[in-house]
């Protein structure tokens, strides 16, 4: 009998159509595995989307709990290129008239001129003391704040060079640099600081024995209260000295030309002096405010067409609920008016339409803002209001609740003890004379400070949660652990992660079926071809027979 090498050939039985028929009925399961997780993979990034979007609308809903963002301040001037200024805090609006007699400048001095930088000037060590000098009492004194520094000058750094580097190493406050003035390398030396008290002496132990001649390593010292050529060897190139200048007629005096301290939250950047007063407005950045709050409108309504999107007819999560859940309760929130004011977004010039698309009118902000500069903050910001003017409202975390508390100091802060207290019929936790709401308790988180000196009963403080606090602590319960979005992700990761286990099992039955197939119709090809063969064999015996009659 011919042996059968290929399957069919032997029987003539197309088996390879067959099988690959029978192979593609038993692949339908693993089709609709397939089918299933590409659906769970396109849900998985639509979430992903709406997730980002909400991350988005949280920042926005962040600018606008922040005070800073709610009151951006812009200062002008009328002459930038000799006095600018920036506003960061509400207590610096206002109008300052500046005029500068003098600017902040650092101290420098250039020592006696040697050949080039490679010449040898000596050895021994140089003392830099920071501090101011007095030309009428020709005084000297020391700056509290800063450490005279002692810079060791050995054989290895006795030329100019290696004593320029020696100091710009030893951070005592002035730089090294030399300069050739055509005549011969000299030594300069300049304050890091601005101001009358970061000028420097330089003060010479000179390994030659004399510290304040012209020769050795004491060609170098500078002491402003010595004799020139006799302690005073370096040329005063520029003196140390202060800004003066006045705000309103009022003289100040600064160490430096960018003065961050003369009125709070507002910093002056001197630039030159001046002939006439310098006019400083400082006042509300209406453009600012308006960018800020543009930003808001726009990512609620990138997050609400997410939402709506998702609920129509043939949308990849048209038969789930979360879209709908979700743009309800963001909805509800922002519709929300905070009690202790009675006032929410329509009262300063945000409304939505019958869409639910939200919008901004402007003029409507700018009459509401008018009326009430603090009406953002009462909207979008936690406040607090106190019926005793010695509490001072601090701050407040996502734990806070919204409520009137009670306020009693058994332990008055003195200036240098830790106050002790209640907040709400409970004890708070004190820090300095500031007091902390206790964990668990519906005032927890809640902080504000007490004057010194002040206890007993303090009356109230009652607390309001604005509604871009509101909405940032929502979006982040979503996002949080067991929060809806995270929920929702967290089942169609492990639903696909099933699928692909059950996809790993139907290609491993698959194969096995398919080679079960193989080796049974193999065998019905080699039986049939058998039979073919005995079939003829016997035809042919039958036919001689026949012959034979």
């Amino acid at each position: 009998m011919v042996g059968i090498s290929s399957a069919g050939i032997g029987s003539g039985l197309d088996i390879e159509g067959i099988i690959s028929s029978l192979m593609a009925a038993e692949r339908i399961p693993l089709t609709k595995v397939s089918q299933e997780r590409t659906a769970i993979n396109t849900k998985i990034s639509i979430y992903g989307i709406i997730k980002n979007s909400f991350a988005d609308l949280k920042a926005a809903a962040d600018k606008l709990s922040s005070l800073n963002n709610l009151n951006p301040l812009k200062a002008t001037s009328s002459d930038e290129k000799i006095v600018s200024a920036s506003a960061s805090a509400a207590g610096a609006k206002g109008s300052y008239s500046i005029e500068v007699s003098q600017l902040a400048k650092a101290q420098s001095v250039a020592a006696q001129g040697v050949a080039t930088a490679d010449t040898t000037v000596g050895t021994g060590s140089l003392t830099i003391t920071l501090g101011s000098y007095d030309s009428g009492t020709n005084t000297f004194t020391n700056n509290a704040d800063k450490t005279p520094v002692t810079i060791n000058i050995g054989t290895g750094q006795q030329t100019l060079d290696g004593i320029k580097q020696a100091i710009n190493d030893s951070d005592a406050g002035v730089t090294a640099s030399i300069v050739n003035d055509g005549a011969g390398s000299r030594l300069v030396l300049t304050s890091k600081e601005t101001g009358a008290v970061n000028g420097f002496k330089l003060e010479v132990t000179d390994a030659d024995g004399n510290n304040t001649d012209t020769t050795g390593l004491s060609r170098l010292a500078y002491d402003p209260t010595a004799a020139v050529g006799a302690g005073k060897n370096a040329d005063t190139l520029q003196v140390a000295q202060n800004a003066n200048f006045t705000i309103n007629n009022l003289p100040v005096s600064k160490a430096s030309n960018t003065v961050t301290d003369a009125v709070a939250g507002l910093t002056l950047n001197l630039k030159a002096q001046t002939t006439s007063p310098v006019n400083l407005e400082v006042g509300l950045d209406d453009t600012a405010l308006k960018t800020t709050l543009d930003g808001f409108v726009t990512a609620y309504n990138k997050i609400r067409g997410n939402l709506k999107d998702q609920q129509q007819k043939d949308a990849t999560l048209s038969r789930e609920t979360t879209p709908s859940t979700l743009e309800r309760g963001l909805r509800n929130i922002l519709r929300e008016q905070v009690a202790q004011y009675g006032i929410g977004l329509s009262d300063i010039g945000l409304s939505f339409d019958k869409d639910g698309v939200l919008s901004l009118n402007k003029t409507k902000l700018d009459t509401a803002v008018a009326a009430d500069p603090s009406i953002l903050e009462k909207v979008f910001a936690n406040t607090a209001t106190t019926t005793d003017a010695r509490v001072k409202y601090l701050g407040a975390n996502n734990m806070t609740q919204e409520g009137t508390f009670a306020v009693n100091v058994s332990t008055a802060y003195d200036g240098s003890n830790t106050i002790a207290g209640t907040i709400n019929g409970v004890a708070g936790t004190g820090v300095g004379n500031t007091l902390t709401g206790a964990t668990g308790d519906p005032s927890e988180g809640l902080q504000f400070s007490v004057v010194q000196g002040a206890s007993g009963n303090m009356g109230t403080i009652t607390f309001s949660k604005g509604l871009a606090e509101r909405l940032s602590d929502w979006i982040g319960s979503l996002t949080d652990e067991g929060g809806t979005l995270v929920s929702r992700t967290d089942g169609l990761t492990s639903r696909k992660s099933r699928l692909d286990d059950q996809e790993d099992r139907l290609n491993l039955r698959l194969e096995q079926v398919e080679k079960r197939y193989r080796a049974q119709f193999s065998a019905l090809d080699s039986m049939l071809a058998s039979m073919q063969q005995t079939s003829s064999y016997l035809s042919q015996q039958l036919a001689a027979l026949a012959q034979q009659r």
